[in-house]
């Protein structure tokens, strides 16, 4: 009977989390959408962090990942004007470069190898639509 209890336990868990893998459950803040989506996915690959950061694109650090996308720095007043670079435009998804790279819109697909699901590119559009604050 013992032996019944762990894979019993084990489907229980599983059913669990993806009953809460719904993209409208997960956070859509920045801390969140860095660490658990964009840095895994992006840096740690190795394609987009340190000196050898494919098109000048670090994503390894929040406070560094920010200010690339976004074009200022966390904490700065926002100003009036595009953003540099242009990957976020804060509460506008469909005119920010990131979800036209992360959906392959146009454009090669990112990350590459292995892109984001979509319920996790639902959670970055959330972001920005909320207006990609780095809080």
């Amino acid at each position: 009977m013992r032996a019944l209890g762990a894979p019993l336990l084990l489907v229980l868990v599983l059913l669990a989390l993806a009953a809460c893998d719904d993209a409208r459950d997960r956070p859509d803040n920045w801390p969140y959408v860095h660490t658990a989506l964009l840095e895994p996915a992006c840096a740690t690959s190795g394609c987009h962090s340190g000196p050898a950061a494919q098109a000048g694109v670090d994503l390894a650090t929040a406070d560094g990942a920010y200010t690339v996308l976004t074009g200022r720095v966390c904490g700065a007043p926002v100003l009036p004007g595009d953003p540099i670079g242009n990957f976020v435009w804060p509460g506008h998804p469909e005119s920010s470069r990131l979800m036209y790279l992360l959906r392959g819109d146009e454009t090669t697909i990112m990350p590459p190898d292995l892109p984001l699901p979509d319920g996790e590119i639902a959670v970055v559009e959330r972001w920005i639509l909320a207006g990609a604050t780095c809080e």
